[in-house]
């Protein structure tokens, strides 16, 4: 081999092997040390630890792009420097490029997790795991299993990220030729079969969920996770993105191959429903159930209040009932620290231990459901009283009778904070609204309620963290974190990757796109809705909305279903994916708004503006990141993704 292709056959190699593991420093050729490896039981299990250590970090406000990457949130500029502090909201702002892509899982740059790096560990699990000889049956087949699903998922959030990708299911030899390295996309369709047949495969050997012991082994995966998983690829695989878009007609190899299939195929929301079908009854039939817990320590509380934290509680209550897989790679103390609000004036020196710098916007403040659970915008009482012309405007009357479990009793606030549904209230702070729990739970002497207006105790303080929305996320911190003048104190829990409502609002979604809105379909909608302290969608809408026949056609119940999952969801990193899988980029394009947190009075305050300086134009090349143009270069087979 002449020396200028031994060069180009090392770099293409190096796109699908990068850097070795952290824990081993192994590359596939190093026999003598795969060997050391899987020498014996112990050193094998760190192996496997390996192969976990590559999990995108879902959950987090920095690195996970769909937790801030979406229109859900908005981050102010850092004065030091001009730029954000979370990496995330770079995609937000349209700072993706081709040369050096943000969050670039590909090639594990910019804060991305390599994960063609993870796939090849697995693979090298996989072929060697056999040389151990003091692992039991049960060991070896449930390891194997964990891998497999490892290896299926890492395909799968690239596959999320960048559509079609290679199929690597073996590692390369060390002694392959140029050809055999040049590997190809392959299509959607193949893509999809591989991810979810292995992840059928591994559910066969997988524990059921009790057998995974939370103290030693909590975030591994087992047979729920597995087959929830399985049925979220398929319900993306039958979604607008991929089920006959058109869009990318043009992303054609140079074999000739099509990666996009043009024909839409109904039967993908078959595979789906039915996919997900079988996850929920394995979840109920292992015990799993909607989280309906009111926590010992507020036994005594006000309804309104029991309500709201068994809903917080769905995410921070570690390990419930409703959890189907946590991720347990990510601290959540830094999520907690940007969600939480000021709600005593602290110590500077602890100023930046509560910032609600992760801002949740106007938009999502608006998407949540009227006291009656429809629409604000088509809520009959909303119309009728004028609150929805008037949302934005404050109300003249202070906060009285059963509204002081909502907003401080005698203050003020905008009209869009009366008359909403338990997770509003559940889910943000806002302005002179109550904020139950953090240590103050003596309503109502000893209870804290927020205040976002200029120099208030949640809001602009100058030099320190603060809301540029002037909201907060209540909902993904626990009710029992305690904040004081000198100290925070902070809950653990693992972030959801996914949880039982998700699973019943992808089947009702599914569903629906196969059949219509039959009765089953509201039946899982509702029973979600049913925990949030809401009527069922018929009964709301006939009674309380202006369009009440909505709920009757697959595209009105659509529309229902993407809203329900925007409330119910919110802030867990799910609408950044929905809105893309939907084909529903363009909602992005609305100029993100907030209050003006500047303002000292209830008037200067509550008036909308914008919070972006940078507004974006998202297209349809924001759908999926760009590969990194050097990749390119040294792969000729690979096309880059449309519009890059």
């Amino acid at each position: 081999m002449k020396k200028n292709d031994k060069i180009f056959l090392t770099l293409v190699i190096a796109l699908f092997c990068f850097s070795s593991c952290d824990y081993l420093d192994v590359v596939p050729d190093n026999v003598a040390t795969i060997d050391y490896a899987f020498r014996n039981r112990t050193e094998s299990e760190k192996y496997l630890y390996t192969c976990y250590s590559y999990r995108p970090p879902v959950g987090s406000v920095d690195n996970d792009p769909a937790m801030n990457g979406s229109d859900e949130t908005w981050q102010r500029y850092i004065t030091s420097g001009g730029w954000p502090t979370f990496t995330n909201s770079y995609i937000a702002r349209g700072f993706q490029s081709s040369n050096s892509p943000r969050l670039n899982f590909w090639d594990g740059e910019n804060s991305g997790t390599p994960l063609w790096t993870g796939i090849r560990d697995c693979n090298i699990f996989l072929e060697n795991i056999d040389k151990v000889h003091d692992l039991t049956d049960y060991e070896r087949s449930r390891w194997i299993a964990e891998v497999k699903f490892l290896k299926a998922y890492y395909h799968y959030y690239l596959f999320k990220c960048y559509g079609p990708i290679p199929v690597i299911d073996v590692n390369l030899p060390i002694s392959a030729g140029i050809d055999e390295v040049k590997v190809y996309r392959q299509p959607v369709d193949s893509v999809v079969s591989y991810i979810t047949n292995l992840m059928a495969e591994a559910a066969i050997d997988l524990p059921d969920a009790d057998e995974v012991i939370e103290g030693t082994e909590a975030g591994r995966v087992d047979k729920l996770a597995a087959l929830s998983m399985r049925a979220e690829v398929l319900l993306f695989a039958a979604s607008p993105l991929f089920n006959g878009n058109t869009y990318y007609a043009g992303m054609v190899d140079n074999r000739g191959e099509q990666l996009f299939s043009q024909t839409y195929d109904p039967n993908k929301w078959k595979l789906a429903a039915d996919a997900c079908k079988e996850a929920i009854d394995s979840c109920l039939a292992q015990g799993k159930g909607l989280y309906d817990i009111v926590d010992p320590m507020i036994s005594n509380a006000p309804d309104p209040f029991k309500l709201q934290t068994t809903y917080r509680q769905v995410i921070c209550d570690r390990w419930n009932k409703e959890l189907i897989w946590g991720s347990t790679n990510y601290n959540c103390g830094y999520l907690t620290q940007n969600a939480t609000p000021r709600l005593v004036r602290l110590d500077p020196s602890t100023l930046n231990a509560a910032t609600s710098e992760w801002a949740p916007t106007l938009k999502m403040a608006q998407a949540y459901y009227s006291a009656n659970g429809v629409p604000i915008s088509e809520d009959i009482d909303w119309q009728n009283n004028g609150w929805y012309g008037n949302r934005f405007k404050v109300r003249e009357e202070p906060s009285s009778g059963d509204e002081i479990y909502y907003v401080k009793e005698g203050e003020r606030t905008a009209y869009l904070h009366y008359n909403r549904e338990p997770r509003f209230y559940a889910s943000l702070g806002f302005d002179k609204g109550i904020y139950f729990g953090n240590g103050y739970y003596d309503f109502p002497s000893d209870v804290k309620y927020c205040d976002f207006l200029n120099f208030g105790v949640s809001g602009y303080q100058g030099g320190s963290g603060y809301s540029i929305t002037g909201y907060s996320v209540k909902k993904d911190h626990s009710f029992k974190n305690a904040q004081t003048y000198s100290t925070t104190s902070v809950e653990y829990f693992p972030f959801p990757i996914i949880r039982l409502a998700d699973l019943y609002l992808m089947y009702a979604e599914a569903l629906n796109e196969e059949r219509g809105p039959v009765d089953e379909v509201f039946y899982y909608v509702d029973q979600v809705r049913a925990r949030a302290g809401l009527d069922g969608i018929k009964e709301s809408w006939q009674n309380y909305s202006i369009n009440p026949n909505e709920p009757e056609t697959k595209d009105g119940l659509r529309k229902i279903i993407h809203q329900e999952r925007t409330i119910e969801l919110a802030f867990e990193g799910k609408r950044f994916w929905d809105i893309r899988r939907w084909n529903e980029i363009e909602v992005l394009n609305d100029q993100p708004r907030g209050w003006n947190i500047l303002g000292e009075t209830p008037e200067d305050f509550y008036r909308v503006v914008p919070v972006a300086t940078d507004p974006v134009a998202f297209t349809v090349k924001d759908y999926f990141w760009p590969i990194k143009e050097s990749n390119l270069t040294v792969n000729r087979n690979l096309i880059q993704n449309y519009g890059w």
